[in-house]
């Protein structure tokens, strides 16, 4: 199977112990979404070819979530994560998601085992 025949996803992961609203759940993942495509249009020229794909079949997205310590681990993994400036509701350097790249949701499922949906 060719890597675009994949099904491509990007999940995120949002920080169950944090008290945030819906309104800041949607900017925190909205923060994370806007800076992930920023690395892949301005930064990362290897994997193009499954961001594309990816833009090109819907962008399919999952909303997960989980303790802060396995955000944790997901970040020191390397994936990108988002921490609050501290404006309103949570304080200032809170985790508050971690993003999972557009990548098959086969290869997908060994790291988010364990998550659930938000």
């Amino acid at each position: 199977m060719k890597r675009t025949d994949q099904d491509i996803v990007q999940y995120y992961v949002i920080n169950e112990q944090l008290s945030m609203s819906q309104g800041k759940i949607a900017a925190q993942v909205a923060h994370a979404a806007t800076t992930m495509t920023l690395h892949y249009l301005l930064n990362d020229n290897r994997h193009q070819e499954v961001f594309q794909a990816w833009l090109s079949k819907g962008q399919k997205k999952v909303v997960l979530q989980g303790s802060e310590a396995r955000l944790q681990s997901l970040a020191n993994d390397g994936f990108l994560s988002i921490r609050d400036a501290g404006h309103h509701e949570i304080p200032e350097g809170s985790l508050t998601v971690v993003v999972l790249p557009p990548m098959d949701k086969e290869a997908a499922g060994k790291i988010i085992t364990g998550l659930t949906l938000l």
